[in-house]
């Protein structure tokens, strides 16, 4: 190789790795700010409510995620300050494996989640964001469960282990719009939960998330049953 076509190739793998460096550093110093702006542009056109985030950080070095106060307002109508609270999500990647077959996350720590539940008079407010999510999805909502199963059949999609996963300080409250905003909140029991997928394949992100959230919905089903004396009222 000639001595001019050394040094050319020199400066364009200099420039090359000098850009990457530039970029690293901006995604780690920015993507806080995008993804926010992304996160409060996108999800109202889903839920059909205002929704708000604080703040959101990731550190592509330790691979360690954090978001704060994600909040979803209500529909219009409602008279409670909101539907549902995120205080604080935590999530923490081991990026040794981020290029793997299976992605190993080391720790999800919800933390004080709020959830209102505002009954209206001929639904809630809980039941219009559904109701407006669902419109959102549309037909594409149809053709996800088809072809679903038989993607899942066959093992697709990429596998991931969670180590531990907390979810902590949730609370559930209930109101009426005849109430005007006064709510009854009910504590719900903190959950641990270990080594989802921890085996030599790991699992799918959805079977991760049915694990989950069936956690999560037997301890708010179980918060919930203790508010039978106020089922008529409701």
């Amino acid at each position: 190789m000639k001595p001019k076509t050394k040094k050319r190739l020199k400066k364009i793998l200099f420039i090359t790795c000098a850009s990457i460096i530039v970029l690293i550093v901006l995604l780690h110093f920015f993507l806080g700010h995008i993804v926010k702006a992304a996160v409060e542009t996108m999800v109202p056109r889903i839920t059909g409510t205002p929704v708000k985030m604080e703040s959101f950080s990731f550190s592509i070095f330790s691979g360690k995620a954090r978001m704060r106060n994600f909040i979803i307002g209500n529909p219009e109508g409602y008279k409670t300050e909101y539907a549902f609270k995120l205080v604080e999500l935590l999530v923490e990647v081991n990026m040794d494996t981020i290029f793997s077959k299976k992605l190993e996350i080391d720790e999800i720590k919800v933390n004080g989640v709020h959830v209102v539940y505002e009954a209206g008079i001929a639904s809630s407010n809980i039941g219009d964001i559904n109701a407006n999510v669902s419109k959102f999805a549309g037909a594409g909502k149809a053709k996800e469960k088809a072809e679903k199963p038989a993607k899942e059949a066959k093992g697709e999609g990429r596998k991931i282990q969670v180590n531990d996963f907390y979810f902590n300080g949730a609370q559930l409250s209930l109101s009426a719009v005849l109430l005007q905003g006064v709510t009854t909140t009910i504590p719900i029991n903190d959950i641990h939960l270990q080594g989802i997928g921890k085996n030599d394949e790991g699992v799918l992100i959805g079977d991760a998330a049915d694990q989950i959230f069936g956690a999560v919905y037997r301890e708010i089903g179980e918060a919930s049953s203790g508010t039978k004396a106020l089922k008529g009222f409701f």
